[in-house]
């Protein structure tokens, strides 16, 4: 009985462990990626892998993609750069090569002019990408009907992730834009039809932007901690801004400078100085919103023909103000707590407000 005990205790001991190389492999299944350890130009379609990190890199352009149907797998790796201007740390595509289904996934880039750039380069995918400590992190040039899944931009010198130059059909999910010096998440250039869900935008200047940009949908999560706003529309047509947290030192949502025909729906404002501020912006929806605990909660300046109905404005200083605003309608909107529910002022005329 002793014997048997010891022999099998001897059994347990020879038994070979897994190596760890071979769970790491099959999580990225990059067995068959060519593998990259420095800077390079990708002009062959395939599987491409990261091997190492590349730091401190002094070339214009790190890693280069030049040609469609390309897999890049950054394994967790670094691509750091050393923040010289015009610099960028992964490039996919270029003015005069446009190139299309390009795969960028589980990478980290920091230390550039643009961190991540694509230019003419649709229908691709960047992945569970942070792009830090650069002038832009992801910048989207005439690019068009890719998915950023997962992308953290964060204490970027400018913008967390801009869509410029007729970048349309993107769709950006579980997104978040933090720490950046001016924009998290930047739509203008006539970038049109993207789609931002589900996104966290938290200590910029302005969280979630559009400028000149129509046909936009913002559509869940927060824009919270911003110095001036949540969300920023400026001369921007039909966008949807729809159930998002906003609670920023100045403003939740801020319409100016001709942003017309936009809706916002279903945001909750609170805390701010105004929940949501329109300026020289006509025609836009405001529906089921709330707007609480702020100084005015909906407050309108040289602003026309504006709906603010089946919103709950409580608890604010002033409910609903009327600044040289005409023909609005106020409908249907719960309104109480407020020590003025609300303010019609500088000649604002034929607006429908209850009592």
């Amino acid at each position: 009985m002793h014997r048997a005990l010891v022999v099998f205790g001897l059994l347990i001991l020879v038994v070979p462990p897994v190596p760890a190389a071979t769970a790491s492999a099959g999580t990225d299944a990059d067995q068959s990626a060519r593998s990259i350890d420095s800077c390079t130009t990708i002009d062959e379609p395939g599987r491409y892998a990261l091997s190492t990190d590349l730091r401190n890199v002094s070339a214009g352009q790190c890693i280069r993609v030049r040609v469609s149907d390309v897999e890049l797998a950054g394994r967790g790796h670094l691509v750091d750069g050393r923040g010289a201007f015009g610099t960028a740390g992964v490039t996919v595509g270029t003015w005069a090569r446009a190139v299309s289904n390009v795969t960028v996934r589980n990478l980290t880039v920091t230390d550039w002019d643009d961190a991540v750039r694509l230019t003419e380069a649709d229908r691709g995918t960047l992945s569970n990408v942070t792009a830090a400590e650069s002038r832009v992190g992801v910048r989207l040039l005439s690019a068009s009907e890719n998915r950023l899944a997962d992308v953290r931009a964060t204490d970027n010198a400018v913008h967390g992730v801009s869509l410029l130059d007729d970048s349309d059909g993107n769709v950006a999910a579980n997104v978040t834009v933090a720490g950046n010096a001016l924009f998290g998440v930047h739509l203008a250039a006539d970038s049109s039809g993207n789609a931002v869900r589900n996104v966290t935008a938290r200590d910029n200047e302005y969280g979630v932007v559009a400028v000149g940009a129509s046909g936009n949908r913002v559509v869940g999560g927060s824009a919270t901690g911003n110095r001036i706003a949540g969300v920023w529309l400026s001369a921007a047509d039909g966008n949807v801004v729809a159930d998002l947290r906003l609670t920023n030192r100045f403003y939740g949502a801020f319409l100016a400078d001709g942003a017309t025909n936009n809706t916002l729906r279903g945001n909750d404002a609170a805390d701010n100085a105004v929940g949501f501020r329109l300026r020289n912006s006509d025609g836009n929806r405001l529906r089921r919103n709330v707007a609480s605990g702020n100084r005015d909660g909906v407050l309108l300046i040289e602003s026309d023909g504006n709906l603010v109905a089946e919103s709950r404005v409580v608890e604010n200083l002033r409910g609903v103000s009327l600044l040289a605003s005409d023909d609005n309608r106020i409908r249907g909107n719960e309104m109480r707590e407020n020590r003025r529910d609300f303010v019609t002022a500088r000649g604002s005329q034929n607006n429908s407000v209850p009592g």
